[in-house]
């Protein structure tokens, strides 16, 4: 049996092999049966894995002759269908799954799940069939816990099974519902899910017993129904469904993409029926959404040609134009040509000429290809040296002319633009003989006068609170647009608005608008061309190279889009974008127009602002400078008022906090103190009067309000994780001087006792209160590099908890982690740590220094917090970290939780940019059985594994194929716990070379790890770990 297994190792597919050790992982994990079959011999064995090796071993010689008599305890459909799958196996190498039944001694039908996979020899025939049998106890663990279809897994083997079974007389359906993340976004999760859960619950009625529902994920469900016996009854459920998805109601009006495809007996797979309703799917949501498309009426009309495809009329793939140039220039009903006089040749002609020209398509693609004749473009030339921006040109006078001999006799009017910044001249041409385009362009000049006269009378409109609303108003009445919007700098980024949209247009208005307030437009930004421009007449044309964006586009129904930027000097202050534009959509001139206007005054209103705040103002706090106080002069406040309070504080130790930890850590602690009080002394007047002090003046206000604001601002500042002194006086003799004096003496008085006490309240307070002990600075995150041990640069790191105790130092998290855990609290350390990374991360990339990615730990406790998800992205949304600077690691003991829970957390925490990681991967089978379910794109191999490598020699031929195993997986490998050069050299040897131990480094702070293992090794750095941030 040992050698027919080792014959059976001879194998040419790496990834056949890795499938099959993840199988054989899988059913001793699950104590299930293993089946494997050898052709040259023609026998089988059915057994179990025990501890890695084959136990209660079956042996059943002379096979396929016998499988009747073997099989026996099986109905007839099973025995067919198992000998039917096994000749499929036979034939090539693959993989399938199918279900059989076994009549157990109670005459009870057993389900059976099984899978299977043929394993080629060296001269790539199948030399050997593998499977694993799952016994079904029940389908639990393939339903969808929202929805109660099936879950993805579960829906397409069961597809498969029932295919194999019925034949593919079908109806296979894909269903998207449409605008959901905007469902969640505006109306809460919640009523997400019950979106969701409702959708499922419809499906499933529609379809009843005729076949199945799953859920593929997010907002996509997928259903198959058999029969359906002519196109009638396929009518009948499309209108049944229809009406009954109607009747989902919520505060938004329901809507979902549905595609279709028939089975109509061909011989077809799930994923064939998969891929041609998705096609169908996707043609209804560019179709406007909300319809039913099917994937034979849309064949038919070629529509499923990829975008990408319906390719402009452009003869030279060479050419300097960019593609939106091109699909502009393309959709303009005017004649356009363009041309390179450096090469001589035409490198565009658009669709109108192709369509109005004596040539064919053929005879224009050859007539064009050729180098034109040096007097070409020369008439055009000297006319426009004689100064005419444009010349009538008639192709009867000039038959040997180019613009001739493919628009014919026409008698056209042309402009021949500058050389433009790429190099090559444009032609535009309008066809004097068509009246309907002289009309066109009469209504285009009117419509520019029109324009041009509202434009001087907006300039002149001097009403307070209009902004830019009246310009704005212009531009969507002139375009006929949905909405237009001028988007300019805030404090610090693109994060104000301002817009005007028509009524329908409300969802998109209100998406624009958090888009922008949360800085969600990076991708939008980098459409505009070297002249600050955008034009897009169709948002396919970007599908390909901006997916997201064209995703979140159309969501909100914005199908086209004209913009330009808000330019002056080398400032860019903003942009103007048209949203839907519907007339003269291919016109940017009035759009740069009235920016030019926009830019000049965000210019001086900035510059203006900018000048009084540092005048006025503290950089740090936002609060007023102590010089804007004096030169008030103190008889102001003294003898402008009857009553007077002032309230002063003194941050205790802040020269301390700026020593340890730096200007940027004291700063922080500054800014708290002063939002704390700012919040209290709404509408009073607050000065940073020195240092570490701040200085309210309470005008006019009564002993008892000033007494109460007092007593709420020392409560809030005792909240903070720095200690504060203060002091305050009140009088109805107002003497700023006399005050401050008593207000300092106070505040020095209760420093003093605070810093008697302080001390020893700290070591009394050591875990009494979590939340407390990490605002307080007692937890520390320390970082352990990670190596690739074939360069020894530092590409990346883990970060590592640690507690500060005054009496025993640095503890490690071996003495409070139990803790945290039994409590259910270990969340707050996670989330900590995260924070921490991020913050770190965030510097680096803002100081534009070398950044590797840094792991953070997320335990079976902080997977099962309900928030998680919720705080993971706020956090993220704080920092807006570019993706991969942070990995997330979770450990084995999140395999006993729900699959659908994990599997969704799993993906939301991708979609948010991490790279998930397995931790300690290979201390159990069950951790091999996630890798296999679950998309971690990482897998760290457990210090236990590494321990006694060099003296191990099973510890090295098992690590040997696991590494073997991940990599061929394609999922990146890393090592933890290496200690000796042996050890480095082995794991190296293996295959593995990212490594983490106490051969590199302990675990160290982050100036350590930043300035010994960053910032030392960041010179040179090829790796693929290394990211540049920039900002």
């Amino acid at each position: 049996m040992e050698d027919k297994r080792n014959r059976g190792r001879r194998i040419t597919d790496r990834i056949t092999e890795a499938y099959y050790e993840l199988m054989k992982i899988v059913a001793e994990n699950n104590h299930e049966r293993m089946f494997e079959y050898y052709v040259e011999d023609d026998e089988a064995y059915i057994f179990k894995i025990v501890n890695s090796s084959p136990a209660q071993e079956t042996v059943y010689p002379v096979f396929k002759q016998n499988i009747d008599t073997y099989m026996s305890e099986c109905p007839a459909d099973s025995i067919e269908c198992f000998k039917k799958q096994l000749d499929k196996c036979l034939l090539r190498p693959m993989r399938t799954a199918f279900q059989l039944s076994f009549i157990s001694e109670d005459g009870k039908s057993k389900p059976v799940e099984m899978y299977m996979v043929s394993i080629p020899d060296l001269d790539k025939k199948v030399c050997m069939v593998v499977g694993v049998m799952f016994d079904i106890r029940d389908e639990k663990g393939l339903l969808d816990s929202l929805t109660g279809t099936y879950n993805h897994l579960a829906f397409e083997n069961k597809c498969t099974s029932l295919i194999r079974q019925k034949g593919t007389k079908l109806l296979f359906v894909m269903l998207d519902v449409d605008d959901f993340k905007i469902v969640n976004d505006t109306l809460g999760h919640n009523v997400g899910d019950r979106v969701l859960s409702h959708t499922g619950q419809v499906l499933k009625e529609a379809v009843g017993a005729n076949g199945i529902v799953g859920r593929l994920g997010g907002d996509e469900f997928a259903a198959i129904v058999f029969g359906l016996e002519d196109s009638d009854a396929v009518d009948e459920f499309c209108v049944k469904l229809s009406g009954r998805l109607k009747n989902i109601i919520f505060d938004m009006e329901y809507s979902a993409s549905i595609g279709m495809t028939t089975g109509d007996d061909r011989e077809l797979t799930f994923k064939d029926l998969y891929y041609e309703a998705d096609q169908a799917m996707y043609y209804s949501k560019r179709q406007g959404k909300n319809r039913i498309s099917f994937f034979n009426s849309i064949r038919k009309n070629d529509i499923t040609v990829p975008h990408n495809s319906c390719a402009p009329s452009i003869t030279d793939v060479s050419c300097r134009m960019s593609d939106r140039e091109i699909f502009s220039y393309d959709e303009m009903p005017d004649y356009i040509l363009a041309v390179d006089e450096e090469s001589r040749r035409i490198v565009f002609v658009n669709k109108a000429i192709r369509n109005s020209s004596v040539m064919t398509a053929f005879q224009i693609d050859e007539f064009i290809s050729k180098p034109f004749e040096d007097g070409f473009i020369d008439l055009f030339l000297r006319k426009k040296e004689q100064g005419n921006r444009v010349s009538v040109f008639s192709g009867k006078d000039h038959p040997d002319n180019i613009v001739a001999k493919l628009l014919g006799e026409k008698k056209l009017i042309i402009k021949l633009n500058h050389k433009d910044y790429n190099g090559y001249r444009l032609l535009k041409m309008i066809d004097l003989s068509d009246e309907s385009k002289l009309n066109a362009v009469m209504r285009r000049i009117i419509s520019y006068r029109a324009f041009m006269q509202n434009f001087i009378d907006a300039i002149n409109d001097t009403t307070e609170g209009l902004g830019y609303r009246n310009y704005l108003r212009l531009l969507r009445e002139f375009y006929n647009a949905d909405c237009v919007a001028v988007i300019y700098n805030g404090e610090s980024a693109w994060d104000t608005i301002e817009e005007i949209h028509i009524p329908s247009a409300k969802i998109m208005a209100k998406v624009v608008n958090e888009s922008v307030s949360r800085g969600a437009i990076t991708d939008f930004l980098a459409l505009f061309n070297d002249t600050g421009r955008v034009f897009i007449s169709d948002i396919q044309s970007i599908e390909g190279e901006y997916r997201d964006l064209f995703k979140r586009m159309a969501d909100v129904r914005i199908w086209s889009t004209s913009a330009a930027l808000l330019n002056k000097g080398e400032q860019c202050f903003g942009a103007i974008v048209v949203m839907n534009p519907r007339a003269n959509s291919g016109s940017l001139d009035l759009i740069e127009m009235i920016g030019i206007s926009i830019s000049n005054s965000l210019f001086y209103e900035k510059a203006r602002a900018e000048y009084e705040y540092r005048l006025n103002f503290d950089q740090v706090t936002g609060l007023r400078k102590r010089e804007t106080f004096n030169n008030l002069g103190e008889s102001y406040v003294e003898y402008d008022c009857s009553f007077m309070g002032v309230f002063a504080s003194d941050i205790i130790r802040l020269s301390d906090i700026n020593e340890k930890f730096g200007y940027m850590a004291g700063n922080a602690r500054l800014k708290m103190v002063a939002d704390v009080i700012r919040g209290v002394f709404t509408g009073y007047d607050i000065y940073r009067y020195e240092q570490d002090e701040i200085v309210v003046f309470c005008k006019d206000i009564d002993k008892k309000s000033f007494m109460g604001l007092v007593r709420i601002v020392r409560e809030s500042l005792d909240d903070l994780d720095v200690s504060v002194s203060t002091g305050f006086s009140w009088t109805d003799k107002p003497d700023i001087a006399r005050q401050l004096s008593e207000v300092r003496l106070m505040y020095d008085i209760e420093k003093d006792a605070k810093l008697k006490s302080l001390d020893s309240i700290m070591r009394n307070k050591v875990f009494k209160d979590v939340v407390s002990e990490i605002e307080k600075g007692s937890f520390m995150v320390y970082y352990q590099p990670k190596v690739d041990s074939r360069t020894g640069i530092t590409v990346g790191a883990e970060a590592l908890i640690r507690f500060f105790d005054e009496a025993h130092g640095v503890v490690g998290p071996i003495h409070f982690i139990e803790i945290l855990e039994e409590n259910r609290c270990s969340h707050l350390i996670d989330l900590f740590v995260l924070d921490e990374v991020c913050k770190a991360q965030k510097l680096r990339c803002i100081s534009d220094r070398r950044v590797v990615p840094v792991s953070v730990n997320f335990s079976k406790n902080t997977l099962e917090y309900a928030d998680l998800l919720d705080q993971v992205k706020e956090i993220m949304n704080r920092y807006d970290l570019p993706e991969g600077l942070v990995q997330i690691e979770i450990t084995e003991s999140v395999g006993d939780m729900d699959i659908v829970l994990i599997n969704n957390i799993a993906q939301s925490l991708i979609s948010m940019g991490f790279r998930l990681s397995m931790d300690d991967f290979g201390t159990k089978y069950s951790n091999l059985e996630m890798l296999f379910k679950f998309p971690f794109s990482i897998a760290k191999i457990d210090r236990s594994l590494v321990k006694n490598l060099e003296s191990n020699e099973k510890s090295r031929i098992m690590l040997k194929h696991l590494i073997s195993m991940i990599m061929e997986l394609g999922i990146e490998c890393v090592a933890e716990g290496a200690e000796n050069e042996e050890q480095v050299r082995l794991l190296q040897q293996f295959g593995c070379n990212i490594i983490q131990g106490y051969f590199y480094s302990k675990p160290v702070t982050l100036d350590v790890f930043t300035s010994e293992f960053v910032e030392k090794q960041g010179i040179n750095c090829d790796s693929q770990f290394y990211i540049q941030c920039s900002y």
